[in-house]
């Protein structure tokens, strides 16, 4: 009988809307399209307070939204957001063009964000999201994203609510691991191939502290030209050329230059996609770890893998959750239905499943965790 409920149909959703130059090499990963996350909606910001509602934890500050951060640009984007004249993105061209010319944590490798920043981040419980003093400075006087189209990963693969709850996340931190360590090889590789340092420049101690530039301070110009060598002063035909050396190359061509550790995080991209696909229902479930917050029109709000993407469960389905305890899952189902007088749909179920509500019962710890 536990094999007559083995999977669900999954709803269709549009692609995602991917940086450039990532696009077509994170499709080569997964080997098919990657869905857009439909509940995190830029444009209209799922994060904000609504009318009636007091600012709070729950939200994000109208003023950043989730741009409370502030990225640091690999040298190749730096150098797509410099060449792209599309009016959409003057905003942010012209946002970097002032750090640049402000030469403050701009180094051959990437157009940084600087130490003062990661200090104040690094040391803010709650900044992400909240606090108005660390907005990103690419975001455009309407809220937008002013280098959307060639933002790094770390913006482009993070989001504040996951269609498919704990597997959605799963699948972008991967990403998010596997584009860090792209940026990062591809960037070392168009300093090497522009000859734009030396031996010495690699061994300078990184700025753990902030330096007095980012203060307003005089630069350092004697370190910063033995950052640049003959690129000094030509800080943006540098990016840009850089940009030229990355554009065209094909995925398989990033696995070659980026080496071992870029092909291991690719093929763990693609376990993560696989399972991010598949509609199953694992024959036997049991409780998982969540976390009860509030209690309003007959149910609870309770938050699982990440406080952002609350659930709400009617107090019928909250009941009947103590039926998935190892038992064979259609078992359970025909249990509630017939002690309870409710009927969960298995889409349901694989919607608990995604959000780690139910686990499957061979990954289980010895007990669940319910606050």
């Amino acid at each position: 009988m536990a094999s007559a409920l083995n999977t669900v149909e999954m709803p269709a959703r549009p692609e995602a809307t991917l940086p450039a130059l990532f696009a077509p090499w994170l499709r080569a990963v997964a080997g098919g399209t990657i869905a857009g996350e439909t509940k995190a909606t830029c444009d209209h910001c799922a994060m904000l307070p609504t009318a009636g509602s007091l600012p709070g934890p729950a939200f994000f500050r109208p003023a950043t939204k989730c741009c409370a951060y502030q990225p640091s640009l690999p040298n190749f984007l730096a150098g797509a957001i410099l060449s792209d004249e599309d009016p959409l993105l003057a905003e942010g061209r012209a946002a970097l063009e002032r750090r640049i010319a402000r030469r403050v944590a701009i180094t051959p490798d990437s157009a940084g964000s600087g130490a003062v920043f990661s200090l104040l981040y690094g040391n803010t419980p709650k900044a992400f999201g909240r606090a108005p003093a660390l907005r990103c400075p690419y975001m455009t006087s309407a809220g937008g994203c002013g280098v959307w189209r060639h933002r790094p990963g770390v913006c482009a693969t993070w989001y504040c609510k996951h269609d498919r709850g704990a597997l959605g996340l799963n699948f972008w931190t991967q990403v998010a691991k596997l584009m860090r360590e792209a940026e990062r090889e591809l960037a070392l590789w168009c300093i090497a191939e522009l000859r734009a340092c030396s031996v010495e420049v690699l061994d300078l101690p990184v700025q753990a502290r902030p330096d007095v530039s980012e203060l307003e301070g005089d630069i350092d110009w004697g370190r910063y030209r033995k950052l640049w060598g003959e690129w000094a002063g030509r800080e943006i035909d540098f990016y840009r050329a850089c940009y030229r050396l990355v554009e065209p190359l094909s995925w398989d061509q990033v696995e070659r230059i980026c080496g071992q550790r870029v092909r291991i995080l690719a093929g763990l991209v693609r376990d993560a996609y696989e399972n991010l696909q598949s509609p199953e229902i694992p024959e036997r479930l049991r409780l998982g770890q969540f976390h009860f917050v509030g209690s309003h029109g007959g149910g609870y709000e309770v938050t699982t893998y990440s406080e952002f993407d609350p659930l709400f469960m009617p107090e019928p389905l909250v009941r009947s959750l103590r039926y998935f305890d190892g038992r064979p899952t259609v078992d359970a189902l025909e249990a509630i239905l017939k002690e309870q007088n409710v009927r969960v749909h298995p889409s349901l179920v694989r919607r608990m499943l995604d959000f780690g509500i139910l686990e499957r019962w061979e990954d289980a710890g010895p007990f669940p965790i319910v606050t």
